[in-house]
């Protein structure tokens, strides 16, 4: 009994354990299931979610001195001000997810090839994480008949400068369907981050382009509201786009 009580005062009472640089412990109830004491469910809440992100996703910057940096997702609303995206790093590389990004567009003005090598089966266009330079292809081969490629090409955040060396226009590009799906992997965290910041969340109800080409005139996109990769759509069909980048 001795040992379940020490266990039991120290679930409710705490531990000393640390969580966000601050010792929390779980709220003792009331006889009307209230928390007692400053440690409400509200608190207890955001402590949690402050602390269930993966170690992936982060804020990206563009600090005073021009150089970009992270910082950690629970300080977010502190650096709103030089944000520029949500930045996630999965398997070695990295990703930066715009602050915002435009519905309802195409992927070209007609069903024709954007120039890249076709990727036929979804398990190969899930590693192809080439979106940069699938961007840049597109735009050669249709210029201004490439929507979605040149909305993310010319893409630059409200904080930055359009020539900026790192963020402004022509450092942004369509992701690739790797991309796409490391995007919707971390969708929870990266919304998070974005709200924070003042951007626009992922939005789990739509589908998104990627710069990935399944034919001539299909292209990859996935739905965020269950991370299906579809192909049967063509390119002149509208959907919504989002911009990537990358320290480079």
């Amino acid at each position: 009994m001795g040992t379940l009580a020490n266990g039991l005062k120290s679930l409710f009472y705490g531990n000393g354990s640390n969580v966000g640089g601050t010792s929390h412990r779980v709220p003792l109830l009331d006889s009307g299931g209230n928390p007692v004491g400053s440690n409400t469910v509200a608190n207890i809440a955001k402590i949690m979610g402050d602390s269930a992100f993966t170690g992936s996703v982060f804020v990206a910057t563009r600090e005073s001195d021009g150089y970009p940096r992270f910082r950690q997702p629970n300080q977010a609303a502190s650096y709103a001000s030089t944000a520029v995206g949500a930045a996630v790093f999965e398997a070695g590389r990295l990703i930066i997810v715009a602050k915002n990004q435009q519905a309802s567009t195409k992927w070209a003005t007609s069903n024709v090839s954007g120039g890249n090598t076709a990727i036929s089966g979804r398990e190969a266009a899930m590693l192809d994480f080439s979106g940069r330079s699938n961007t840049s292809t597109i735009i050669t081969t249709l210029g201004d008949n490439a929507p979605a490629a040149k909305y993310c090409h010319d893409y630059y955040p409200s904080n930055v400068a359009a020539d900026d060396g790192n963020f402004g226009a022509g450092r942004w590009w369509l992701p690739s369907a790797g991309e796409l799906w490391t995007m919707w992997s971390h969708l929870r965290e990266i919304n998070r981050v974005l709200e924070a910041i003042g951007g626009t969340a992922l939005n789990e109800g739509q589908w998104y382009w990627s710069s990935t080409e399944y034919s001539a005139t299909y292209a990859w996109g996935l739905y965020f509201i269950n991370g299906y990769f579809y192909n049967n759509y063509g390119k002149a069909y509208e959907g919504s786009v989002r911009p990537v980048s990358a320290f480079y």
